[in-house]
């Protein structure tokens, strides 16, 4: 900017000394005159003010051309650094920060708010080159005649005041904007995920007018922004214009007699106002792109307040994991597990059941150390899991979702998950583990068939597979899964079961169902219910301890 504002104010210099020439040059070839000037008491042959105002103009194209590198060099700048400290903000903040974040929002930000950024650099680029010009060519007027351009400069002061409360009014509006079309974008992104649903049950037309009540929402505040925008220009120049018409009458007045003099300072004056109109479009730019930038700024701050947990200390092992009277609330009025108090052991298989929100998820987050408790202890091999090196933790736990979420890419890119160290005897050894190898060499190009958007090439059981193969393949020491056959056929259950069954003695590994036959394989269970564990031990002695086992199992029809 610095650069740009030097670049700027040379070009202005010189553009202002080539209007001087040009006028004095007019007005020496009609009064016939054979040199121009006098200036500061040289007269100069118009021959020679012609070959300097020649040299004059490609100097100052070539200023310009620069200016305009310089800002585009800025403005990607700018946009890259600001993608980049957003997402890399919203990457390292904690997952309770990105699991409340509305959906929609971060791609929001790094998309249409960015681009008002990236937006409002120009604007700033153009504002300062306007500035620098009108600075220097006042500065040229004040050294034609002083007076008049003192008169200018004071008018053009007065002018810019005046249309101070509209600048305010288009901050006002444009948070208001900037609000709404968050909130467009959060709408949009939950109705998107349910196209399923609205297919099904035919309310598409309903989903129609939700949007475009939204969109109307949106366009109509930003409707009111680009108008009072684009009504500051002009507004500006007919008053500055009408503030040049009354100078040049109180000169007439006055009986201001050198042409000459004259018409440079005029010619100077009108394209001052140019300059000017350019700041004062450039100011309601700015002033309605503030509350976007705000809220990028604000948003990363946000972010980077609550980093991922975690420390500097490597405990021994990642097992025994132990609870003691571990608590977690969302709010004060949202609590999600209370007292809890386990010990998970090395090669274990645990299953975790209970009704839905008895904060069986909110468990798992706390196990894979995404949570802190906000009351009691978490520990891996008597190191409290909040110290625990983040890097040392994450190359040693895994985990399976309940749904699986492929992006675009080959199979080897889904399993490898952007693990460099990770090599392809590596996958096909995980994808033997989860029971897909044989699905995956059926695939035309095998490893690395490219799956399409989100793995919509494959079936439900064959993307759930692939996810396990995918928290496998770095030789976890601990392994959670999310209702892994929840909606699996029997096929796939018994496929995934016989995975799990592998890994016992060698990993520990909780599994949270809903399924009791994904159960049968588990050493010991844990039964939730309204955030408290009621129940921890083998199935055999749960049948006759744990009420709510004994009905799950009833309802299954195992029982």
């Amino acid at each position: 900017m610095g650069i740009l504002a030097a670049v700027s104010f040379l070009g202005a210099l010189l553009e202002a000394s080539f209007l001087v020439l040009v006028t004095g040059i007019a007005m020496a070839l009609v009064a016939g005159d054979s040199s121009v000037g006098p200036y500061y008491g040289w007269l100069v042959p118009i021959r020679h003010a012609l070959v300097g105002a020649a040299t004059v103009l490609v100097v100052r194209l070539g200023l310009s051309l620069t200016s305009v590198a310089i800002s585009a060099r800025l403005t990607a700048d700018v946009t890259g650094d600001q993608r980049h400290l957003l997402s890399d903000a919203y990457l390292q903040t904690s997952w309770a920060v990105q699991q409340s974040e509305p959906s929609g929002r971060l791609q929001e930000l790094l998309t249409s708010f960015v681009g008002r950024v990236t937006n409002t650099v120009s604007t700033m680029t153009s504002a300062v080159t306007a500035l620098l010009s009108l600075i220097a060519f006042l500065g040229a007027g004040l050294a034609i005649d002083a007076a008049s351009t003192g008169a200018v400069l004071v008018t053009l002061g007065l002018v810019g005041g005046v249309l101070t409360p509209l600048r305010r009014r288009i901050r006002s509006l444009a948070t208001d904007s900037a609000r709404a079309n968050v909130d467009f974008a959060s709408a949009v992104s939950e109705l998107g995920a349910l196209g399923l649903e609205m297919q099904t049950f035919g309310v598409q037309h309903r989903f129609a007018s939700r949007i475009h009540r939204l969109s109307h929402d949106t366009t109509a505040t930003q409707q009111r922004v680009q108008f009072l925008t684009g009504a500051l220009a002009p507004i500006y120049m007919s008053m500055a214009y009408a503030a040049a018409l009354a100078g040049v009458a109180l000169l007439a007045l006055m009986g201001f007699g050198d042409v000459a003099e004259l018409g440079a300072v005029m010619l100077l004056m009108l394209r001052s106002l140019s300059y000017g109109q350019q700041l004062a479009a450039a100011s309601g730019s700015i002033a309605a792109a503030a509350p976007f930038l705000e809220a990028i700024r604000s948003t990363a701050d946000r972010y980077r307040a609550a980093p991922a947990g975690g420390g500097g200390v490597v405990p021994d092992a990642v097992t025994p994991l132990v609870g003691t009277n571990v608590s977690y609330a969302y709010s004060l009025s949202r609590p999600a597990l209370r007292g809890a108090s386990f010990r998970l052991a090395k090669g274990e298989i645990v299953g975790v059941i209970g009704p839905s929100g008895a904060g069986k998820s909110t468990l798992a987050q706390l196990l894979l150390g995404l949570r802190k408790p906000t009351a009691g202890s978490l520990s891996a091999a008597g190191t409290e899991l909040g110290v625990v090196n983040r890097f040392w933790w994450t190359r040693r736990v895994s985990f399976v979702p309940q749904d699986a979420f492929l992006f675009t890419g080959t199979v080897a890119e889904n399993i490898r998950f952007f693990r460099d160290d990770i090599g392809e005897d590596d996958i096909r050894r995980a994808a033997a583990q989860a029971n897909v190898l044989a699905d995956i060499e059926a695939l035309p190009k095998g490893l690395y068939t490219h799956l399409g958007e989100r793995g919509n090439q494959l079936s439900g059981g064959q993307r759930q597979r692939i996810t396990i193969a995918r928290a496998l393949v770095g030789d976890p020491q601990f392994l959670v899964l999310d209702e892994p056959t929840s909606a699996l056929d029997s096929r796939s259950e018994a496929l995934v079961r016989q995975t799990l069954a592998s890994l016992r003695g060698k990993v520990t590994v909780v599994v949270i169902a809903h399924r009791m036959s994904t159960l049968d394989i588990c050493d010991r269970v844990m039964v939730i219910e309204s955030g408290h564990v009621t129940a921890f031990d083998t199935p055999e002695a749960l049948r006759e301890s744990s009420e709510f086992y004994r009905n799950s199992l009833t309802v299954s029809g195992i029982g």
